[in-house]
C-alpha cells in the first residue's frame, strides 16, 4: 500500500489533500494501474506523458522490469521536483503533441489522467502510436461518475462537479470509440472513479 508519507511528498493539491476517502480511491486506482503495468512487462523502456511531479512514475519505475523510465510533461517546475525525487528517471519537457524530440521508440507508453484535457485526443494518440510501443495504458475519469463524486463533496458545483480544465467527459463507450481507430484494447476496467486501458496500436 502507498504510504501517506508519499502523497505528503508532492506538492500537487489531490496528493496533499489528507482526506481518508480520495486516498483509498488513488490507492485503489494505482493498484489497477500496477496490475496492467505488470501485465506489460518485460519491458526495456517506458514512457510516460503528463508525469507531473512524478506520483506515478515513482511507483512503476520500481515495478519495470528494464531501466529506462522517461517521463515528459509541459510544467518545468514539476520536473525539477520529479527529478530531486526520482533521479533514475529521465525528465524531458515536451507536448504530447510532439513527441518526435524523444528520437527514440519505447517498449510501453502510460498516459495517465491526460487525455482528458486533450483538444486533440485523435492527434496526440498518432503520437503514442508514432512512439511504436507493444503495450499503451491508458486512463480517464469514467463520466458521469467522476463528476458526480465531485459534487458530491462540494467541488466544482456550478459545473455540477465537472474539472474546469477537463475538455472531454467520457463514459466507456464514449472512450472506447476514441480508441478503436487506432488500438486494439486488451483490457478496459474501471476503478472508481476512472477507467483504465491497456492496448496495442492497431496493425
Amino acid at each position: 500500500m502507498i504510504p501517506d508519507s508519499y502523497f505528503d511528498s508532492f506538492q500537487t493539491a489531490k496528493y496533499r489533500a489528507h482526506n481518508p476517502l480520495q486516498r483509498v480511491l488513488i490507492r485503489r486506482f494505482m493498484a489497477k494501474l500496477g496490475e496492467m503495468f505488470d501485465a506489460a512487462q518485460p519491458s526495456d523502456s517506458v514512457l510516460e506523458i503528463g508525469c507531473g511531479e512524478g506520483f506515478v512514475a515513482g511507483q512503476l519505475s520500481a515495478r519495470q522490469s528494464g531501466e529506462v523510465y522517461v517521463g515528459v510533461d509541459l510544467n518545468g517546475a514539476d520536473l525539477e521536483n520529479l527529478s530531486a525525487k526520482f533521479p533514475a528517471v529521465e525528465a524531458r519537457q515536451g507536448s504530447i503533441y510532439d513527441l518526435s524530440f524523444l528520437g527514440r521508440e519505447f517498449d510501453v507508453v502510460v498516459c495517465a489522467e491526460v487525455m482528458e484535457h486533450l483538444d486533440d485526443p485523435g492527434a496526440a494518440l498518432e503520437q503514442i502510436v508514432a512512439r511504436r510501443p507493444r503495450w499503451i495504458i491508458l486512463s480517464v475519469p469514467h463520466e458521469p461518475w467522476f463528476c458526480l463524486s465531485n459534487f458530491a463533496r462540494g467541488k466544482n458545483i456550478s459545473r455540477f462537479g465537472n474539472d474546469p480544465e477537463h475538455v472531454n467527459l467520457w463514459g466507456r463507450r464514449g472512450f472506447r470509440k476514441v480508441l478503436d481507430s487506432q488500438l486494439v484494447v486488451e483490457r478496459h476496467e474501471t476503478s472508481y472513479p476512472w477507467q483504465l486501458v491497456l492496448a496495442r496500436p492497431r496493425g
